[in-house]
């Protein structure tokens, strides 16, 4: 869900010597009009545990943060619906240079005709699978391009539950359709559109509801019991769960099935990692599909190169490809140093500047 903007306002931290729990606990607050109850941080190189901290609370007034305690991923859940998508071209079911036309024009609430119109004239006939994963659709976002109207939304009925037809209806009475950023393969828009097309062709070919699909490709087969699909499965995990915020907010008040295919996953930094680290060494995609996810572009100034449902970011000077996600998360890999990272900040709009918050423990930690 989301767009991250790794630059943020806020503090740079001093270069003096501290440790990893003592820089967690420096930016917790629960005071604030952005609290910030609860951080947790886990780095590991192979088989050797680097970091695996937690400090604060699991929410105001709650129990202690753990190291395995469940979150929301959010957008990182882009890579989960970007790997399937690839192993779908790897079974020869598609190609990712086709078009998303042919495959969805079926859908008779998605519109189609009528999905991306930009200065009057209708695109969505030459959008491609590769655009849509790569956000150079032109495709407008409700999160992001309307969120005063779209947060409005969602806190008149908190406990709603949203389906993808409920969302694509909700781009429409916004009017985004009408609102498209470029023609298709003409710039960089971060919308999580894009990736609710995608989630209906998976279901499309595999002829299965996206979370069912998730979970036969990638969850089953890497044994990852503390993920699931918030919202869409049933699941008997019985793992506590570091509640997010955004600003005052408790979300994990609120349903967030909006998020779908954008970012409906939940997780715990131990499964990402084994998720992350077998998408690196084959076990999900071919290595000709690897390639094509990580060959990042440029997007615009001050934010980060974008592939297939990835961002490649440097930490202490190395490159880890990876997924932020709205609520203050994100996991990433480093192929040269067999390295993953994967952090939970449990706030969306945190006063500190994350990343040079997140790189100065990256740095300490070796």
């Amino acid at each position: 869900m989301k767009y991250i903007y790794l630059i943020l306002f806020g503090a740079i931290f001093s270069t003096n010597a501290q440790n990893v729990n003592e820089l967690l606990l420096s930016e917790l607050d629960a005071t604030s009009e952005n609290p910030v109850h609860s951080i947790s941080v886990f780095m590991k190189t192979n088989d050797s545990l680097i970091v695996s901290q937690a400090v604060g609370l699991r929410e105001k007034n709650g129990s202690k943060a753990r190291t395995t305690d469940q979150f929301r991923i959010a957008s990182s859940t882009k890579m989960f619906v970007s790997t399937i998508i690839l192993q779908l071209e790897d079974e020869d079911k598609l190609k990712i240079s086709d078009e998303i036309y042919p495959y969805l024009n079926d859908v008779k609430y998605l519109r189609l005709d009528d999905f991306h119109l930009y200065k009057n004239s209708a695109f969505a006939k030459t959008i491609s699978i590769e655009q849509l994963l790569s956000h150079k659709s032109g495709l407008t976002d409700i999160f992001n391009d309307k969120q005063e109207a779209f947060f409005g939304r969602v806190m008149q009925n908190p406990e709603q539950q949203y389906q993808p037809k409920t969302i694509v209806d909700l781009y429409f009475e916004f009017g985004l359709n009408k609102e498209a950023k470029f023609k298709p393969g003409e710039g960089w828009h971060y919308s999580d559109m894009n990736y609710v097309l995608l989630g209906l062709l998976i279901e499309k070919l595999d002829q299965k509801s996206l979370s069912q699909s998730i979970r036969d490709r990638i969850l089953r087969p890497l044994d990852l019991k503390d993920t699931y699909f918030e919202f869409y499965e049933k699941t008997e995990t019985n793992k506590s769960r570091m509640h997010q915020y955004v600003g005052d907010i408790d979300f994990n008040a609120v349903n967030t099935s909006f998020d779908w295919s954008g970012g409906g996953l939940v997780s715990t930094h131990q499964d990402l990692a084994v998720f992350i680290k077998a998408l690196f060494n084959g076990k999900l995609i071919s290595e000709t599909s690897l390639q094509k996810m990580t060959t990042t572009e440029a997007t615009y100034e001050n934010h980060l190169p974008y592939g297939l449902g990835v961002y490649k970011s440097v930490y202490n000077g190395d490159t880890f490809y990876g997924h932020y996600g709205f609520y203050g998360t994100y996991i990433g890999y480093c192929p040269e140093t067999k390295t993953t990272l994967s952090y939970c900040i449990t706030q969306a709009m945190p006063f500190f500047n994350v990343y040079e918050f997140v790189n100065y423990i990256v740095e300490n930690s070796k």
